[in-house]
């Protein structure tokens, strides 16, 4: 007579070889998904929201240039595009933001770079951010790190 092999199935559920294979799996697809659904930005920021963002990145910058007196060299330096901007301390990027695909902002040449050294509230720079839909008007004033925000339609 031909013996079968016994059924690698036991009778009471699943083997330890199936159980492992199953949950690695489980736990790959959980490492790979979960931070795509945590981190998830929205599809369409408006202009509005990316000027809110930016006057917050400027009290940031307030804050931390009033707590570290040793930091003279703050930079609030807009991108060569006009799609972004950048944060830097003494040379070492603090943080950058990327605006959506459709805003821009415009600055003239000698305006890219605005630093917070003075104190003095006196007359920085104006960018114009714009998208399809609205554009805003931006001055910034040195010493009391403010923005000037007009929207102009």
């Amino acid at each position: 007579m031909i013996r079968r092999p016994a059924n690698l199935r036991s009778e009471k559920g699943f083997t330890l070889l199936e159980m492992t294979a199953v949950l690695t799996i489980i736990a790959c697809l959980l490492v790979l998904l979960l931070p795509a659904l945590f981190e998830k930005r929205p599809d369409w920021i408006p202009l509005e929201q990316e000027v809110r963002l930016m006057e917050q990145d400027i009290q940031t910058l307030r804050l931390m240039q009033y707590s570290k007196e040793d930091q003279s060299l703050m930079q609030f330096r807009i991108r060569g595009d006009g799609t972004g901007y950048l944060v830097l301390a003494d040379d070492r990027l603090l943080w950058q933001r990327t605006f959506q695909n459709d805003h821009t902002c415009t600055v003239p040449p000698s305006n890219r770079i605005i630093y917070f050294k003075s104190y003095h509230s006196i007359y920085a720079a104006t960018w114009s951010c714009r998208s399809a839909t609205a554009e805003y008007e931006i001055k910034f004033l040195l010493g009391n790190y403010q923005m000037a925000i007009r929207k102009v339609r």
